[in-house]
């Protein structure tokens, strides 16, 4: 089974994806561990994005994608250029994209370990998304 758990930051989505193979987790992230959309008003670089996400999710052939929600209202609500990159992963047809809170998350690893190995602290919330989906 892959999993490929996202968090979305402004204007970057930062991935962590998971491979289980038995009782075996084995982080295959890569390289791929974040993408930044620059300027989301020039259409040839938001398909640029989206076709880059599409790519390497199509060569990673996960069985589940979920992205960690965020504010749409209030003093932390997330930025407009967020919820444009959210709109661009959902739009992937192969996978059903899930949604999942910060408190399901952290009420989650209230009662289970996080047993995965992150390269960056700044994967740490995709990561522990990823391994979540499990």
């Amino acid at each position: 089974m892959k999993t490929i758990g996202i968090e979305i930051d402004n204007d970057r989505a930062i991935f962590f994806i998971i491979e289980k193979n038995g009782d075996i987790k084995t982080n295959i992230t890569n390289d791929f561990k974040h993408l930044k959309l620059n300027d989301d008003r020039d259409n040839n670089e938001v398909r640029n994005f989206q076709s880059l996400i599409f790519t390497h999710f199509d060569n990673i052939n996960p069985n589940k994608i979920a992205i960690l929600t965020r504010q749409t209202k209030g003093k932390f609500s997330s930025s407009a250029i967020s919820f444009k990159i959210e709109t661009l992963i959902q739009c992937y047809n192969k996978v059903n994209v899930e949604f999942v809170s910060p408190q399901a998350v952290n009420s989650f690893y209230k009662n289970n370990a996080f047993d995965i190995e992150i390269s960056h602290n700044y994967q740490e919330k995709a990561a522990k998304l990823s391994n979540l989906l499990l």
